[in-house]
């Protein structure tokens, strides 16, 4: 059975520093540690091959950004547009993107782990191997999202909205559901534990009670 690949990295990168982006600017088989990228403007970037450590992209406009084999850590992308982003076997640990907005982005063999995603918006996002570890994504959007197969491993969901998603397959059984955004349609399919099916249950308007009641 398929699983989610790992970024492929080469064993050596070449250290560099950057201070700008520029539009179509391509920046492959390097490790960038430490750059202030704070509220850079640029469209179609392409990082490939690359390391990225304590780089600050906080506020920063990437449209279209590409990445390809990355790994991502200690890193800040805070309220960064990076609508119809395209990442394949990409790695994110550790890092902050609080309110950063992914909107109809192209999303393959991509891990967030120990993430602050809080408010993020995944808005119409396409998805393939996607995954979530110790997140929190308190306050996330995902409305109109495919996120078939997803796992979502000890997260924090609370206040989520999975309006109009596709479910099918995605777990959710170790994660916190409170105050969830869905429907009982938008569930289908999902995978969840026998104490979060009563949580559901209420989140839907139903009314669970023991039969000798």
């Amino acid at each position: 059975m398929p699983k989610l690949q790992p970024p492929k990295l080469p064993k050596s990168l070449v250290l560099e520093t950057l201070t700008k982006l520029e539009d179509h600017g391509e920046y492959t088989i390097i490790e960038l540690s430490n750059c202030d990228l704070t509220g850079q403007s640029a469209r179609d970037v392409l990082f490939e091959e690359t390391s990225l450590r304590r780089t600050n992209l906080t506020g920063s406009r990437l449209p279209k950004l590409r990445l390809l084999d990355v790994r991502l850590e200690a890193c800040d992308l805070s309220g960064a547009f990076l609508e119809e982003a395209r990442f394949r076997r990409v790695e994110f640990v550790g890092c902050r993107l609080l309110g950063a907005q992914l909107l109809s982005a192209q999303l393959d063999d991509l891990r967030f782990k120990e993430c602050n995603l809080e408010g993020a918006v995944f808005a119409s996002c396409q998805t393939k191997f996607l995954r979530f570890e110790k997140c929190n994504l308190r306050n996330a959007t995902f409305e109109g999202a495919s996120l078939e197969g997803t796992i979502f491993q000890q997260c924090n969901l609370s206040n989520v909205d999975l309006r109009n998603t596709n479910l099918q397959k995605a777990d959710l059984r170790s994660s916190t559901l409170d105050s969830l955004q869905v429907t009982a349609k938008d569930m289908q399919g999902a995978i969840i534990s026998p104490t979060q099916a009563i949580q559901v249950a209420s989140l839907l308007g139903v009314t669970v009670l023991d039969e000798n009641l």
